[in-house]
């Protein structure tokens, strides 16, 4: 099942894009066409960096506050769009991934 058909699930990873960067999310609450959402803290796993090999450990502790969650809908596009609207800002169901472009 790809990333726009998963159904999502508390506890599930999922990754916002913004052009080449992309950013590790935990789902933490799902209400049928609604999730609510944080960014993940990323760090980088010892010997990496960004020019020879991205590869990170993932944690998120915010299950706990809703203060600091992102509203995502399911749209007519059948994509997780942050708030609203179809705004650009879609939500990857199913997998974390960090990724800095360094060439910006």
């Amino acid at each position: 099942m790809d990333s726009f058909h998963a159904i999502p699930k508390p506890g599930m990873g999922a990754t916002i894009s913004y052009g080449s960067d992309s950013y590790p999310y935990t789902i933490h609450k799902v209400d049928g066409k609604k999730l609510w959402a944080s960014e993940d803290d990323a760090t980088m796993k010892s010997g990496k960096d960004i020019y020879s090999g991205q590869d990170y450990d993932y944690s998120n502790n915010n299950q706990n506050n809703p203060d600091v969650w992102s509203l995502f809908t399911l749209r007519k596009d059948s994509r997780w769009h942050q708030g609203t609207t179809m705004n650009g800002k879609v939500l990857y169901i199913g997998t974390r991934r960090k990724y800095y472009d360094p060439s910006f």
